[in-house]
């Protein structure tokens, strides 16, 4: 294996990106960070838990906000976003650094685009699926999970928006992109990205 190898995996929510995640860095036996990354952002922002959270890949007032606005400095009305967000790339940057790993949404793939190991990876599945997956994960009924799902996915399309100036969900921005509603299992998908690495591993 790369030990240069990072992967970046953007997923539509209830498509089992996460899972794939999971399931994906258990296999090659390397370091996954989703969720395990707010504990850095808190650390470095020194900001509380709940405020770390509640901007978790969610621009909060996207009205204030343009594209790369915070990256390119001009993000001055906004010192908590701007704080928690110069963290989250740091930990970000920091984990990949350490070792190689699988890193779950939070723009992920742009903000480690410098790194030669990095694979992009997006997980969509059809809206169905994705329903079906999110009733069933949050026992929520089919209204609550088409609501749940385009809010989500509003947040997260505007998220990676504001940081990389590109649409989310968009192939050309991602390396290998996966329909995981094609397939039965999360092990399944894992088994599509492990031969598409060797193959690249392969090609070098």
């Amino acid at each position: 294996m790369n030990d240069n190898l990072i992967i970046s995996i953007s997923r539509e929510y209830g498509s089992g990106g996460r899972e794939i995640g999971e399931r994906l860095a258990s296999t090659l036996g390397i370091a996954y960070y989703d969720k395990e990354l707010i504990n850095r952002i808190v650390q470095k922002s020194g900001l509380p838990d709940d405020v770390v959270e509640a901007h978790d890949e969610k621009v909060l007032n996207r009205f204030l906000f343009t594209p790369n606005r915070f990256l390119t400095g001009a993000d001055l009305d906004q010192p908590i976003a701007s704080a928690i967000h110069a963290a989250e790339i740091e930990s970000i940057r920091s984990a990949a650094d350490e070792s190689p790993c699988v890193i779950v949404g939070r723009s992920a793939d742009s903000v480690l685009s410098s790194y030669p190991g990095l694979i992009s990876i997006y997980v969509s599945a059809p809206m169905e699926n994705r329903i079906a997956r999110v009733m069933r994960r949050n026992n929520i009924s089919e209204g609550e999970a088409k609501t749940r799902i385009a809010r989500i996915d509003k947040d997260r399309a505007h998220y990676y928006r504001y940081f990389t100036d590109k649409k989310w969900g968009e192939a050309n921005n991602y390396d290998l992109c996966i329909n995981s509603g094609k397939m039965a299992v999360a092990d399944d998908a894992v088994a599509v990205i492990s031969t598409y690495l060797d193959r690249m591993e392969r090609s070098r």
